[in-house]
């Protein structure tokens, strides 16, 4: 397989044979009586490519860099010379991008492109016999490269449309709108990341009795349709589960044997079920691998650990989980959420993480907000973190405000 690092270390070395050999053969002629103007041209030569060599190759880096900026946004509008610029200052990165599978048909278009240049320097039989074999070879060569982009091109283009139907599933499962519950107001939304993660949250009555509403903020193990498909099982999984108990302990229990069952090893989904009793202000939850979640009131902030196991669903198939109860007041704002918030990167991957998320939620100013604007402010929050670096996961959270 072709190694652009290597040949390119092998090519500058033997420039450098070269050009030692050139100056030994000058100073060669010089000694028997040739003359030394080749020796001194060479010598002069040499010197000023020495005594340059620093600003030559920050000329070549920059122009290096120039090139790729233009083939990379526009490269129907580079020229000739800049293409050929390109494809040569480029070439480490330009098969990197080619996938080892096709690298082999590379190598042969290369070869190809080699027997025409033998072809049309031997003179295979007479007249414009060798224009028509060395062009043939290379046609050959430029169809097979042809080939691959046109493969590579439509594999792409199936990845978008998995990925944007990826997306449609996921927007489809998550509520369109915020509950009405007495005594509290909630909100809640999810950022899908570029690549289609699997964040979700969902919102459902918990038993039979009507006074126990539960809330779930979940993460799927996967990207793109893979892990949507999960998320449909899950979401099906949990609507199963949601009118035989308002346990959040129990639910989870026999939701993990489900998950577990019935998804391939190595596929988790970390699951945040949280229980709102409205009749006595309280919040019960149970945690399987997700986010702690955040609690803000008269004493401060609080991230909620429940007892017993952490797991994510569908790692181990007999974990049984616990819960924990917290006591609300009027005015405490709880915080669920994903770690797509607490990871999010900016341009020196650096991580925004827990204490920028305490920082906005220790704010005064979110006491008299609504939880949706509440949300509003600790996205932006985010964003200016990252600084236009790209998001890699899904940003999802729920804010619950006691009234």
């Amino acid at each position: 397989m072709i190694d652009p690092v290597k040949f390119k270390k092998i090519l500058v070395n033997l420039l450098k044979i070269l050009v030692v050999v050139e100056l030994v053969s000058a100073f060669s002629g010089g000694m028997g009586g040739h003359g030394w103007g080749r020796f001194g041209v060479d010598l002069v030569i040499a010197g000023i490519l020495y005594l340059t060599w620093g600003r030559l190759s920050a000329a070549v880096a920059q122009k290096k860099e120039d090139t790729w900026k233009m083939m990379e946004t526009s490269p129907e509008r580079a020229g000739l010379f800049n293409a050929l610029v390109f494809s040569l200052l480029w070439t480490d990165r330009i098969y990197e991008n080619v996938p080892p599978d096709r690298l082999r048909i590379i190598v042969i278009s290369y070869t190809l492109i080699a027997l025409g240049l033998v072809a049309a320097y031997v003179k295979i039989g007479s007249g414009l016999m060798p224009l028509v074999v060395s062009g043939a070879l290379v046609l050959g060569a430029v169809n097979l490269v042809t080939w691959v982009i046109s493969l590579e091109r439509g594999e792409k283009e199936t990845l978008q449309t998995e990925l944007k139907l990826a997306h449609d599933v996921q927007v489809s499962l998550m509520p369109k709108s915020d509950p009405s519950l007495p005594g509290f107001e909630i909100a809640g939304i999810s950022v899908p990341a570029a690549n289609v993660g699997g964040d979700l949250f969902d919102y459902a009555q918990l038993g039979t009795n009507g006074g126990v509403f539960g809330i779930s903020v979940f993460d799927v193990s996967g990207k793109g349709m893979q892990a949507a498909m999960s998320a449909v099982f899950t979401i099906g999984a949990i609507a199963g589960e949601v009118d035989l108990s308002t346990s959040p302990a129990l639910i989870l229990s026999r939701l993990n044997k489900s998950i577990f069952s019935h998804s391939r090893r190595g596929h988790f989904v970390a699951f945040l079920l949280a229980a709102l009793d409205t009749s006595r202000k309280t919040v019960t939850f149970a945690n399987a691998g997700q986010t702690r979640p955040l609690l803000k009131n008269r004493g401060g902030l609080t991230w909620l650990d429940p007892p017993g196991v952490r797991f994510p669903l569908g790692m181990q198939e007999d974990s049984t989980y616990e819960e924990k109860t917290v006591q609300l007041e009027p005015g405490d704002i709880l915080f669920m959420l994903t770690d797509g918030f607490t990871e999010a990167m900016n341009t020196h991957e650096e991580m925004f993480g827990t204490e920028r998320v305490e920082e906005v939620a220790r704010d005064g100013v979110i006491d008299g907000l609504t939880p949706g604007a509440i949300i509003g402010r600790l996205t932006a929050a985010v964003h200016t973190y990252a600084a236009g670096a790209p998001q890699h996961d899904d940003m999802t959270i729920v804010v619950v405000k006691v009234l």
